[in-house]
């Protein structure tokens, strides 16, 4: 465990970008379960996916300038 104010937002910026793959892993099993009978609940889904790999891309950009 990181002990000081560095470290420790290095290890939560890498804790939020290592359960991006269980997030898009989830969402993809989503889609598949409801196979085209929702699309506006497909729409939804595709844009979390979408927006959690944003929040992704920040994340690993804030954790390479601290």
């Amino acid at each position: 465990m990181a002990g000081n104010t560095r470290g420790k937002l290095k290890e939560h910026f890498e804790g939020i970008h290592r359960n991006y793959d269980w997030v898009d892993d989830h969402c993809n099993k989503v889609v598949v379960l409801i196979a085209g009978r929702k699309p506006k609940l497909t729409e939804a889904i595709q844009a979390l996916q979408t927006e959690t790999k944003a929040l992704d891309n920040l994340v690993q950009g804030l954790y390479s300038t601290i």
